[in-house]
């Protein structure tokens, strides 16, 4: 495969005009075949018939094909193959940021589309298909396209929603775990006691454990589950702050320590920076239209959502927000419904959802405008701070390029 890959690459930088041999189109076709073979299909797209090739450019439009195929698959199936990853796939994905959930399970598939692998039993694309069903949340998901299955591996195929932003690689972004649970019923239904899960408590925290559970030197999942949404603001506040890219491009993984209300004001203070006025009152007017949406959606109504997510996306024009991540979404009992604020006890399904989209409101209700906090004024000098240092690397970079160009231009003169 690696020579497959190499020989792709040899091809695509020969003249489009050039006539290959006899020997090189056999090779071609070949490994045009082998592609397709390896690769699942893109989702099908009604689009007006490409125009008729020309005899002479017809071997290399049939490489075109395949290769474009290629190009719009998804490239966690390459990660799942252990293809290697030449200079033009490596270009591709180089801009590319998944701030969340495990390395290479979403990728780009289409230039609109994500690829999101699955795990087993899980009912993701279920869920997709029935919150596409249910007109209140119309706009407030992704769009769900297809699923589809490849070496055993299955994926869904959803809507880019980055891609609604003029200069994608220009957004901040925010993803915030909404809910006061994080973890299924049945995650946490195992009653037995377990010391790794007593050890890994200790570890966080040794004045947790009751003086029964040092005797015991264990603790059920469902204690150890709940010390650790309590180490969080998620059993406080109904979300967690789980990973943020800047507009300035630097990513943030490490928000364990955000756990008040105080700590959360800070953080968005931070994450928004100079923007937080324009910011702030969208996300306000989003934040309660999707409330709103939530309680008079069906497939809320009647389903437990756990480990879903707000997507926070801007840029200095536009600001977008969005529910994601449904793959911990299921059915409730046949004539139970959710309210998803009442307080989480086992077997009353209840999330917390709203009462995580309740507080993120008052928070940003009570957000400052920009200006009025002491700290603006140290946020306006990093930030141009930040500023000079990058247009000085990009000067450093261009007088790098015209010396280059003037120690050439003076070789040719004595040449």
């Amino acid at each position: 495969m690696t020579t497959l890959f190499e020989k792709l690459t040899e091809l695509m930088l020969l003249d489009p005009n050039d006539k290959y041999s006899p020997q090189k189109s056999i090779l071609l076709k070949r490994m045009a075949a082998n592609i397709i073979s390896c690769f699942p299909y893109p989702t099908t797209r009604p689009a007006s018939p490409p125009p008729k090739p020309s005899p002479e450019s017809c071997e290399h439009r049939a490489f075109c094909d395949a290769f474009g195929k290629l190009v719009q698959v998804s490239v966690e199936t390459m990660a799942i193959t252990a293809l290697p990853m030449d200079v033009w796939l490596k270009e591709r994905l180089k801009k590319w940021v998944q701030l969340s959930g495990h390395e290479g399970s979403i990728v780009p598939a289409t230039p609109h589309t994500l690829y999101k692998k699955q795990c087993v039993n899980c009912g993701e694309g279920r869920a997709y298909k029935n919150i596409s069903k249910d007109p209140a949340l119309d706009g407030f998901t992704p769009k769900y396209y297809n699923e589809l299955e490849k070496n055993e591996e299955h994926f869904i195929e959803i809507e880019d929603l980055l891609q609604q932003f003029a200069d994608p690689t220009k957004t901040a972004i925010m993803d915030i775990k909404i809910g006061t649970r994080t973890f299924l019923e049945s995650e946490v239904s195992n009653t037995k006691k377990r010391a790794d899960l007593y050890e890994k408590m200790v570890t966080i925290d040794n004045d947790e454990p009751t003086e029964e559970e040092r005797k015991c030197g264990a603790i059920t999942k469902l204690r150890y589950m709940q010390f650790r949404e309590r180490e969080s603001s998620t059993a406080q506040l109904g979300f967690r702050i789980e990973a943020a890219k800047r507009l300035e491009g630097a990513l943030e993984k490490n928000f364990k320590k955000v756990r008040t209300v105080e700590d959360v004001t800070t953080t968005f203070m931070d994450f928004f920076g100079m923007q937080r006025s324009r910011v702030r009152k969208q996300l306000i007017e989003r934040l309660k239209s999707m409330r709103k949406a939530i309680e008079n959606s069906t497939f809320f109504n009647t389903h437990e959502v756990v480990g879903s997510s707000i997507l926070i996306v801007f840029d200095t024009e536009k600001v977008g927000c969005w529910m994601i991540d449904f793959a911990k979404s299921s059915p409730v009992p046949n004539g139970r419904t959710l309210n998803h604020r009442t307080n989480w006890v086992p077997g009353n399904n209840e999330d917390g959802y709203l009462i995580g989209i309740d507080n993120l409101v008052k928070i940003l209700e009570e957000l400052p405008e920009y200006g009025e906090h002491p700290d603006d004024q140290l946020m306006v000098t990093e930030e141009v701070v930040a500023r000079m240092k990058n247009f000085a690397k990009s000067r450093g970079a261009a007088k790098q390029q015209d010396d280059i160009l003037d120690e050439r231009n003076a070789q040719r003169s004595i040449a």
